[in-house]
C-alpha cells in the first residue's frame, strides 16, 4: 500500500462478503474511516478482539477476526453486510464466495496458526490526541478541554452530535462526561471538572486521550516537573 494516501477499498470478511470503507493516511499511519463502523457492527467486534489483515491487491483486504481467547470468532464467519454494502457488486452470492474461500495460500495459513498459538493480540496504537494542560483547562467557572479538529474529522465524525455522552477513564476510575461539537470546535466538559479534581492534573502536564471504545476516552498523564 506504499504511496496510497486515501480512497475507497474493500474489506473481505471471514464470511466471504465485502464491505466498502475509506482508507486514509495520517501522520504516517493508515486508518479505515467511512464504512469501518458498519464492518465492526456487522462482525460484533468488541474491545479485546484482534484482527489480521492481508492485502490482496486491487484495493482488497482479507480480514480474519479473533476473539480474546485467540480463537477465530465463529459469529464473524456468518457476518453479512447489514445495509448499503449489501448491494456491493463485489458480493456475488454465497455459492461463488464458497468457491473463492478455498484459495488460501500457505503463508496466510501460517500467519493464522501463529496468532492462534500465541494467544496474545498484537500491540496496537489506539487513536489518540494529546493536550498540554493550560490554566484555563483546570480553573474558572466553565472548565473544558478542546479536542483537535483533525482527530474529530477522522475518528469521531460518525457519532459526535451536538452533545454526546462520553466516559473518561484514568487508572481504575471513570467519570461520565460530555462532548459538545460546535461549528468551529469540539470540547469535553461535565465530568472533566471531577476528573481534574481527583487526578490532580496541573498546568504543564501532558494528557494523552486514547479512544478505547466508541464513547470512552482513557487518559494518561505525564506530570510536569517544575524546575527549582
Amino acid at each position: 500500500m506504499k504511496g496510497k494516501n486515501s480512497g475507497a477499498v474493500y474489506l473481505k470478511g471471514p464470511s466471504g462478503y465485502y464491505w466498502r470503507v475509506k482508507l486514509i493516511e495520517e501522520s504516517g499511519n493508515l486508518y479505515f474511516i467511512r464504512g469501518w463502523p458498519l464492518f465492526v457492527k456487522d462482525h460484533g467486534i468488541q474491545l479485546g478482539y484482534f484482527l489480521v489483515f492481508k492485502f490482496d491487491g486491487d484495493k482488497t483486504f482479507r480480514v480474519k477476526v479473533f476473539n480474546p481467547t485467540g480463537c477465530e470468532d465463529k459469529a464473524a464467519l456468518g457476518a453479512k453486510p447489514s445495509r448499503d454494502n449489501a448491494s456491493n457488486p463485489h458480493n456475488p452470492g454465497k455459492e461463488l464466495v464458497a468457491n473463492v474461500e478455498v484459495e488460501e495460500d500457505a503463508s496466510w495459513d501460517r500467519a493464522e496458526k501463529a496468532i492462534v498459538l500465541a494467544r496474545e493480540p498484537p500491540s496496537v496504537t489506539l487513536p489518540h490526541f494529546t493536550i498540554q494542560i493550560k490554566a484555563y483547562h483546570i480553573s474558572g467557572g466553565g472548565m473544558t478541554v478542546g479536542v483537535p479538529n483533525s482527530f474529530v474529522k477522522v475518528h469521531l465524525f460518525h457519532f459526535v452530535e451536538q452533545k454526546t455522552p462520553i466516559v473518561l477513564q484514568w487508572e481504575d476510575k471513570e467519570w461520565p462526561a460530555a462532548m459538545t461539537h460546535g461549528s468551529t470546535r469540539t470540547y469535553i466538559w461535565g465530568g472533566w471538572r471531577d476528573f481534574v479534581r481527583v487526578s490532580k492534573v496541573q498546568e504543564g502536564d501532558i494528557c494523552k486521550f486514547e479512544l478505547v471504545e466508541q464513547f470512552v476516552l482513557r487518559v494518561h498523564i505525564s506530570r510536569h516537573i517544575k524546575e527549582e
